[in-house]
């Protein structure tokens, strides 16, 4: 029998030990055995053995490696390949359609303090996120486009789609870009109430969120967070602790600046955007809400050094001045062009001279999807 004496510290899993042959205490092997954990040595050595003898044709095979534990990844989100303006815009219009129907019914739902479905409502609002993410250009050219009768509604409207498109800038995760876009929908409300109750007052925006916060708050669907984006977005700059509070503001201000009432070209909204930017809204945020919309935000009209207009279809990512922009009529010759997309990024012999006043030559918007 092939027997050999093993000091403890070149001992191996497998070996079939014999007996103790030098200890410092008083082990003693009364069955001969295989050593088959390292928890098994580390007691020997514990108890003082120093060598033991072992039998090497009983050694046992060495166990087979544990598989290799990879940590699973965190599953990436996913992203919406980017497509053209022509290849999103029937899906956004669909997405806003959808969020028309729901708005127009919820919102006199609320101020009756009947109850309505979140989760129904965050789930038409999720469209137009998931339309932003394939082109948000699509949506807020199509928003420009179907303006609602109702002021307010249009208002409502208008902030959940900037919203969606500016959380889509901002790479924002799903349930708080579902909820700031759900929260910019349902903003005004209190408004909405207001003008029930005093109907030849105007609303302020102070106003309206006071009473936009007690009607959500009857929901008890509602989310807190929803409630406290609404509450700050008409305070200071200071009193805004959250972020979508900021984001509401801004998106709240632009768009009351582009309102039809208003007569102001996107250049100038911008303009003005920028000047509250850094006082009455938060200067890093504004510059990306910038980004996202555009010197000229899709819809507006542009005249290009040549005398024709366009309208802008998608910004250019890089260089502001050099949108898509899709040619409708001569302003020198007047007369309708033949619909043609032009880049003008890549065309650069007709520059864009500055914003159209579509009024000016008797053209709507609404003729030229």
């Amino acid at each position: 029998m092939p027997l050999q004496l093993v000091p403890i510290d070149e001992l191996q899993l497998g070996s079939y030990v014999i007996a103790v042959t030098k200890q410092q205490g008083d082990v003693i092997v009364k069955d001969a055995g295989w050593v088959r954990s390292d928890e098994a040595i580390a007691m020997l050595r514990q108890r003082g053995v120093l060598e033991v003898q072992i039998d090497t044709n009983k050694q046992l095979p060495p166990p087979p490696p544990a598989p290799e534990i990879v940590e699973a990844a965190p599953p990436a989100v996913k992203k919406a390949p980017k497509i053209l303006f022509e290849q999103e815009v029937n899906k956004a219009g669909l997405a806003l359609q959808a969020n028309v129907q729901i708005a127009s019914i919820a919102l006199p739902a609320l101020v009756q303090h009947h109850q309505v479905d979140f989760v129904e409502l965050n789930s038409v609002s999720a469209k137009l996120l998931d339309s932003t993410r394939r082109n948000h250009q699509a949506l807020l050219f199509l928003q420009q486009v179907g303006a609602q009768d109702d002021e307010l509604l249009q208002h409502s409207l208008s902030c959940a789609c900037l919203m969606a498109a500016f959380c889509a800038e901002l790479k924002l995760v799903e349930p708080e870009a579902s909820l700031l876009t759900l929260a910019a929908l349902l903003h005004d409300v209190g408004a909405l109430q207001l003008k029930q109750l005093f109907p030849s007052q105007q609303v302020q925006d102070q106003d309206s969120a006071m009473y936009s916060v007690p009607l959500l708050q009857h929901q008890p669907e509602c989310p807190p967070l929803l409630l406290q984006v609404i509450e700050e977005h008409c305070l200071s700059l200071a009193q805004q602790h959250s972020q979508g509070g900021k984001m509401l503001a801004i998106v709240n201000t632009y768009s009351k600046l582009t309102a039809a009432s208003q007569k102001l070209n996107s250049a100038q909204a911008a303009a003005k955007l920028t000047q509250q930017a850094g006082k009455q809204l938060d200067l890093a945020l504004v510059g990306s809400f910038l980004k996202c919309v555009g010197l000229y935000y899709p819809g507006s009209a542009v005249r290009l050094k040549s005398g024709r207009i366009g309208l802008v279809v998608e910004n250019h990512p890089v260089h502001a001045d050099r949108p898509r922009v899709k040619l409708i009529y001569h302003s020198v010759h007047r007369h309708h062009l033949a619909a043609k997309l032009v880049d003008l990024n890549k065309q650069t012999d007709d520059p864009v001279e500055g914003c159209a006043d579509l009024n000016q030559y008797q053209l709507k918007l609404q003729h030229y999807l």
